[in-house]
């Protein structure tokens, strides 16, 4: 065997028990953050997927915000894929502000865990992790705002 070949070898088996070796580090969210609670108001099921509606009131200038999802399934089991959506928001003063909704994600038991990125018609654009409870009808997500 040519030694260059040799060296190429060592060299790849090198680099891959290199990265082999590397932790991997968990995504945690960090920074100004807020909590937005809101509860289940409709599920509907299809062969596709899953549709949900849901109404609370959320501070940060928010006050009464409407949502609705559209769930799909990307595997086997039909226990996680992608979602997108809608908000429509209007607070005290009557400034109404709509959000597209978009992330992934997975069921497990009763709980539905979502990461979803927001951009809102008044410039917003925020980052959230929420559980669904599918017993209690209820949405709890926690907010963090992007600068």
């Amino acid at each position: 065997m040519h030694k260059s070949f040799r060296t190429a070898g060592a060299l790849l088996f090198s680099l891959f028990f290199g990265l082999a070796s590397l932790q991997v580090q968990a995504f945690e969210p960090t920074g100004d953050s807020f909590p937005a609670s809101f509860k289940m108001t409709s599920w509907t099921s299809t062969k596709a997927g899953s549709s949900l509606t849901a109404e609370g009131v959320v501070g940060e200038g928010y006050g009464k915000v409407y949502l609705s999802y559209e769930f799909l399934s990307n595997s086997a089991d039909r226990n996680k894929g992608d979602f997108s959506g809608n908000l429509r928001s209007i607070n005290q003063d009557g400034e109404m502000i709509a959000a597209t909704l978009q992330g992934i994600w997975k069921r497990e038991g009763k709980l539905v865990k979502m990461y979803t990125l927001d951009t809102f018609s008044n410039g917003d654009m925020i980052y959230a992790e929420g559980i669904i409870d599918l017993i209690e009808g209820s949405l709890n997500f926690t907010a963090f705002p992007i600068e």
